[in-house]
């Protein structure tokens, strides 16, 4: 059976790799004497699969990844047993079965993120701004990729941007970016409002937290 489990990385955790985050769900798996397959040849994994990789030192509330599962396992009892192994900060907040075929990479196509950034010049009209950013025909800005830079339009990527908050010197931002292989990330978003609007943020200060990656 397939399992699609709904979890939240935050704490110190924040800051393991993906692929220790792979590790530690193995093993606390491997802990809770939950039986996982795994995949045939000289060098066998489990069959696990996650979504969208984040950012070193990104928080989330809403990623998944999906496990196929050898026994049959109520996906409450995988919830909870999981749950008990797993260390602080990595938790379980939903579990479901999902059909062999069903797919995560093929379910995922947008997600939500809250981003603190703090200001080096608070003498903006955001609401005003923001809304001349996204007004533009094109957003243009450099993304690295496996083959070198290149130059991406994030006007096609931006679903939404706000402010949602203003504290002292810190502006808490909101962001629905879509999702696709090489599509870029809420920092991107960041440092081209940042261009805009005259270098107001300080770029070494951004807090990532991924609210919920959207399945359709």
């Amino acid at each position: 059976m397939k399992l699609r489990a709904k979890f939240k990385k935050d704490g110190d955790l924040k800051y393991i790799s993906h692929l220790d985050l792979m590790r530690t769900i193995e093993r606390a798996m491997r802990r809770a004497q939950i039986k996982f397959s795994l995949s045939k040849g000289f060098n066998p994994h489990p069959l696990i699969s996650f979504g969208p990789a984040l950012s070193m030192g990104a928080t989330t509330h809403g990623d998944y990844f999906d496990v196929v599962i050898d026994d049959e396992i109520e996906p409450q009892k995988f919830k909870d047993d999981l749950n008990m192994a797993l260390p602080d900060g990595l938790e379980i907040i939903d579990c479901y079965i999902v059909d062999d075929k069903d797919l995560l990479s093929n379910k995922v196509k947008e997600a939500e993120y809250i981003v603190d950034v703090y200001l080096v010049d608070d003498k903006v009209d955001f609401a005003a701004e923001i809304k001349r950013f996204l007004g533009r025909s094109e957003i243009l800005v450099e993304k690295e990729t496996k083959s070198g830079s290149k130059i991406i339009d994030l006007k096609s990527y931006i679903l939404d941007l706000k402010i949602l908050d203003v504290q002292g010197n810190k502006i808490s931002l909101y962001t629905k970016l879509k999702i696709s292989e090489g599509s870029p990330g809420p920092v991107y978003v960041v440092k081209a409002l940042d261009d805009f609007l005259g270098h107001v943020f300080d770029m070494k200060r951004i807090l990532v937290d991924r609210r919920n990656l959207i399945l359709n």
